[in-house]
């Protein structure tokens, strides 16, 4: 048939005009922008779990997010947790909204109990091992997905296209788009120590397909490729974002990151739009942008509209298309049906400075290229090595640490290796496309031209060309053979002099003579006068230093200090006059037997033995001054503390100034301030030396009474001193059973703390602890003797203990409580009423009410105790415990976590398991007050860190078991004796030889390691100098720069105290508050310290190399000036410089080691 001229181009009409309605009907509008840049909104949304705000809602930021969207006609997608599910308010609003919605797969205690899965707590709510489905084994994954799916449905009447969670492993995308056909997954961008994970490696903030058994890297082949488009939420800063720390992954679009922790505004949010929709060698481009509803709306709300204004303007101009996720997901698919496309970041420094950064990815490779003061390098290659399994892929990890387990990479943040290209700056830069190629090409400062070339599955320097693995080798090779920085470790004796010792040690006991001994001995001399000298020298020398720190304490705060001198000759002088007459009748016992001798000798040598992980520290040798074990931090805070108790109190914290001291138990750093301030004897001696010896020897003497006062009416006076040896032996000397653990795994003799809790050489490493077990072994022979007059000290002694140690005054006041209960004991009730108001009084005045300090974490130590591989690591039983709840079948479930609680009492209590004999006679010890008190005392000292954990550091509450472990420790003694007089003599004496070799393995072990004459950590002579030099200046506040832990990649062992760890030595050694320092401690502190982590970084790393910027040198100058630095204290090593002409500050010190800058202010 002919068709006419008029019908061809009707045909051809109606032909373009299917072909249109087709393309509008299969694709959303918004996809036909001319624009190739992306934008989605995407908002995650939470629910009532966790939920933090006081004054604000979970449908607070959604209605208000809702309304600035609909007011500017901006599409979004919604990601919608489990909780949320069931908030009505949410829910019937984003029912009305023509929105996408999807699910936000963060798990928490509301999805697990619907699904039936056991919720995973860890040491905060969005742990990885608790909010990631990889927290979970896939039995359990498949579960909390499908009721989630589930749920969904029912809300909404399908199953969403796209989920979100800030990591997604490909086990659940499989799953997931299998059954229910998801095509778009958001995961975050790369974000290295930020929320306690590393999400580390993918394509850097740009989409991608990821492998089927590896989400972090992209498909190579369409058999292994998951057709799940990968998207990224808080795509990062190319030149700032890359970094081990929250100051440089904060460096995004999150309005929340860049306006808390850089002061940055909508033009830093602008400049990142532009950087990642402009970049005109790339196909495309695709940007992810939203807010969280559980951050402040009132806080973010104009920030988040100024952010939906800017694309709102970009997609008015036509420069961005604003889609869904699943939107893109499906545009992505349609445009690369096979393998995800190669992608080129170009960036110059949004900050405005001369830095670069160029991005390239392909599914074979990741390269991350850098202008920055260094020069030219390469800061990131990593191969994508198909076949690869990613971690927890099908076995539940309790963390995620991508980047420190990966292989074959060349990662600076990770592991320090660089490949550095040419040295300064650069000229004539340029990035441009040839055929398949990207190419970067400069003139260096010699004025050469340099070429790099990024190849599909190569690099190429200047027609070289390096495989990924041989350039990846050869950095990090070239780097290896690099020699570390390090000092030659002269070996000889610490500086002293006999004179110097003479003086200090007639100090002391002058402190301990008029500050506590008489004292104490006025109050409780009368009651005790028929009992033994050394019994009320022990009780003396306690209830002295008691009322010594809370005098001290009164006085100090209420500004009359000097007051304690006159309280201190009023004793003086009432002890002259009324018992000096009378010494005659004061009972000296003296050494008849043998037996008095062996516990005095083994007093002695208990005392020496728990004093050696301490004695060495502090002490200046020839290569400085050394630091061993945990004294390297915790000794080095109690002397920072203590310089501040000695200006002033409440002091204000020595590690993060302007701040008063929060949420801290400083009783004993207030007790070694008094001693300072009234005697002059050096902080660190009185730390490190005099009160570790105190603490020990009073430890065996008031164990000695104690259990004369508990047993010898039942076992004799012999008896009782015989059982006294072997409790002795074990309060000083036992250990766990984590030796049997150690010698299984690796054939050596080790593991103290394999079970958690530390031992008895460990002892004087936490002095507070120390001085609280103490003062409770004083407590219950107070309690023990019926004298009413009694009841007022012990209402202090108890009610004193949240000062000292928060965790013994917990034990203690419901021991009381228990105890005055069921007994109904008048005392113990008298005693736990008036400590309890002692107590509370202590504790509002010197910890936050706003802060949770606990959290219920049943049987987290014990879990963590079986699953990791750093301690018991017991595989199968992870697996048993698992699968049990997995599959429902509980008696496994059941019988695994029996086995693993016994492990965890066992292993820890040692041989001081015998112990737990003594339970066969719990008649008898529920008949005695006493007796009771301290059983009641151990089982919560046991049952507090199986049930619950502390905020900011979990494992902090193993603390609780200490004061259980001594109380085994006692008791064990008295039923080894029991056991061993009822053998036959020959079998009794293999038993004890057993008894004595087994059971201080562990603390031999560690012994051995303050012995050598190497330091963990030291500080070198050149520091100390200028240390000690700042110490001598007018009080102010320090900046230093801040810890950087790749250090340790350049400096060899034994480290200098700055690269070690983040501690405050500074302040401890110079006396002084400052600004940052030790952010473990702040942790445990709960301060908002990594706020000013990323202030510090940004003013060295930022603002100080650029101070002709006008910008920058006003910003140094507010940042020192609102901050209040008064010094500035610098390590030459880290090579920075700053310009004095430039800045008000004037250079006050320089050596080899350090520079000290003192500000004009």
């Amino acid at each position: 048939m002919n068709l006419s001229k008029f019908q061809i181009i009707a045909f051809k009409v109606l032909f373009c005009l299917f072909f249109l309605l087709t393309v509008f009907l299969i694709y959303p509008v918004s996809l036909l922008a001319k624009s190739n840049s992306y934008i989605s909104i995407v908002n995650p949304v939470r629910g009532g779990d966790f939920w933090e705000s006081e004054t604000e809602y979970p449908y607070t930021a959604v209605l208000g997010q809702m309304g600035i969207l609909n007011r500017l006609n901006v599409n979004a997608t919604w990601l919608i947790r489990y909780d949320a599910l069931a908030d009505k308010d949410i829910i019937e609003a984003l029912k009305k909204s023509p929105d996408e919605k999807g699910l936000f797969l963060e798990i928490t205690p509301s999805w697990t109990k619907a699904t039936q899965v056991e919720y995973h707590k860890g040491g905060n709510w969005h742990a990885a091992g608790s909010a990631f489905l990889t927290g979970y084994e896939a039995e359990e994954r498949k579960k909390l997905i499908d009721g989630a799916f589930s749920r969904f449905n029912e809300v909404f009447g399908f199953y969403p296209q796209s989920v979100g969670a800030w990591w997604i492993d490909s086990y659940s995308l499989d799953y997931m788009q299998k059954k229910y056909a998801v095509s778009a997954a958001l995961i975050v961008a790369d974000q290295y120590s930020t929320d306690n994970y590393q999400i580390w490696g993918q394509y850097f903030s740009t989409p991608y397909y990821p492998s089927k058994i590896n989400a972090l890297h992209p498909a190579q082949t369409r058999q292994n490729k998951l057709p799940v488009v990968i998207t990224q939420w808080a795509a990062r800063d190319p030149v700032n974002g890359y970094g081990n720390g929250v100051s440089e992954s904060t460096y995004s679009v999150q309005a929340n990151d860049y306006i808390d922790f850089h002061n940055l505004d909508t033009k830093y949010f602008l400049k990142l739009i532009d950087i990642y929709t402009n970049q005109s060698l790339t196909n495309f481009s695709h940007l992810v942008v939203g807010l969280e509803n559980s951050y402040s709306w009132q806080k973010y709300a104009k920030e988040y509209e100024n952010q939906i204004k800017v694309l709102f303007d970009k997609r008015s101009a036509g420069l961005v298309t604003l889609v869904t996720m699943s939107d893109f997901a499906s545009w992505y698919k349609v445009n690369f049906p096979d393998l995800s496309p190669e992608q080129i970041i170009i960036a110059d420094d949004p900050l405005g400075t001369y830095k670069k950064a160029v991005w390239f990815m392909n599914q074979y490779y990741r390269a991350g290229w850098f202008l920055n003061q260094e020069g030219s390098l390469f800061r990131d290659i990593r191969q994508y090595v198909d076949g690869s399994e990613e971690l927890c892929l099908k076995v539940r990890c309790d963390s995620v640490n991508f980047a420190t387990t990966a292989t074959r990479v060349l990662d600076e943040v990770s592991f320090g290796h660089k490949w550095l290209i040419d040295e300064g700056r650069v000229t004539d830069f340029k990035v441009a496309k040839n055929g398949q190629n990207y190419v970067i090409s400069y003139k260096n400062e010699g004025g050469n031209s340099r070429t790099i070339k990024f190849l599909p599955r190569d690099i190429e320097i200047d027609d070289k060309i390096f495989s990924i693995d041989g350039a990846i080798l050869n950095a990090t090779g070239q780097q290896a053979e690099q020699q570390k920085i390090s000092i030659r470790i002269e070996k000889g004796t610490f500086e002293w002099s006999l004179g110097t010792v003479f003086v200090k040690v007639i100090k002391f006991i002058l402190f301990l003579s008029l500050s506590c001994v008489i004292p104490g001995f006025l109050v409780i001399g009368k009651v005790f006068k028929n009992r033994s000298l050394y019994q009320v020298l022990f009780l003396s020398t306690v209830i002295g230093l008691v009322e010594m720190t809370l005098l001290f304490y009164i006085f100090s705060l209420l500004k009359i200090r000097f007051l304690i001198y006159p309280y201190l000759l009023i004793n003086l002088i009432l002890f002259l006059k009324f018992y000096i007459p009378n010494s005659k009748r004061i009972n000296i016992p003296k050494v008849k037997q043998r037996l008095d001798l062996a516990n005095l000798t083994l007093i002695s040598l208990g005392t020496v033995f728990q004093v050696i992980p301490t004695f060495k520290n502090g002490l200046v040798y020839p290569f400085g001054q050394g630091f061993w074990g945990p004294n390297t931090h915790d000794g080095v805070w109690h002397i920072s503390l203590i310089n501040q108790l000695l200006k002033s109190v409440p002091p204000e914290n020595p590690i993060f100034s302007g701040e008063i001291l929060k949420n801290y138990h400083f009783f004993y750093d207030l007790l070694v301030a008094a001693t300072a301030y009234l005697v002059s004897i050096p902080v660190i001696d009185l730390v490190f030396r005099f009160y570790p010896v105190l603490f020990s020897l009073s430890l065996g003497i008031g164990t000695y009474y104690l259990i004369s006062n508990l047993f010898e009416e039942r076992l004799g006076r012999i008896n009782t001193k015989i059982a006294t040896l072997f409790s002795l032996y074990l309060v000083y000397f036992a250990g766990s059973f984590g030796w049997i653990v150690s010698y299984i795994k690796e054939q050596k003799f080790a593991g103290e703390s394999a079970f958690w809790a530390n031992q008895s050489i460990s002892f004087n490493l936490n002095p507070p602890f120390a001085v609280s077990l103490i003062i409770i072994i004083a407590l219950v022979q107070l309690l023990i003797l019926p004298n009413k007059k009694l009841i007022i000290l012990a209402i202090i002694l108890a009610g004193s203990l949240i000062g000292f140690k928060s965790y013994g005054a917990a034990l203690v006041l419901s021991a009381l409580l228990a105890v005055g209960i069921l007994k109904r004991s008048l005392k113990h009730l008298t005693v736990f009423t008036g400590a309890l108001v002692f107590s509370s009084l202590i504790f509002f005045s010197n910890f936050q009410l706003n802060t949770q300090l606990f959290s219920f974490s049943p049987f987290w130590f014990i879990h963590s105790m079986i699953d990791s591989p750093d301690r018991v690591g017991w595989m199968r039983l992870t697996l048993a415990r698992t699968v049990g709840v997995e599959q429902g079948i509980w008696w496994k479930f059941i019988t695994a976590e029996i086995l693993s609680l016994v492990i965890f009492i066992l292993g820890n209590l040692g041989i001081r398991f015998l112990s737990l004999l003594s339970l066969i006679k719990i008649k008898s010890i529920v008949k005695d007050n006493n007796h009771l008190f301290l059983f009641i005392l151990s089982c919560l000292s046991i049952m507090i860190p199986i049930l619950f954990i502390q905020a900011g550091n979990p494992w902090n509450t193993i603390q609780f078991l200490y004061y259980g472990l001594y109380v085994t420790a006692v008791i064990g003694g008295v039923v080894f004796l029991s056991i061993t007089s009822r053998l036959p003599k020959f079998i009794s004496a293999l038993v004890v030889i057993l008894f004595l070799g087994v059971t201080p393995i562990n603390s031999l072990v560690t012994a051995s390691y303050y012995i050598s004459y190497l330091p963990h950590a030291r500080v070198d002579k050149n520091e100390l100098e200028a240390l000690e030099f700042l110490s001598k200046q007018k009080d102010g506040v320090v900046l230093t720069y801040p810890y950087d832990n790749k250090l340790k990649n350049k400096i060899a062992e034994p480290w200098p105290l700055f690269a070690y760890d983040s501690t405050s030595y500074v302040s401890a050694l110079a006396n002084k508050a400052v600004y940052l320092q030790d952010e473990g401690q702040n942790q445990i502190l709960l301060t908002d310290y990594k706020k000013r982590v990323v202030a510090s970084k940004d003013f060295f790393r930022d603002i100080i190399p650029n101070l002709s910027s006008s910008e920058d040198l006003q910003a140094a100058k507010d940042f020192l000036l609102y901050n209040n630095i008064d010094y500035i204290y610098l390590l030459n090593k880290f090579s920075m410089g700053i310009d004095e002409d430039k800045l008000p500050i004037d250079r006050i010190y320089q050596n080899e080691e350090v520079t000290i800058y003192q500000t004009k202010y």
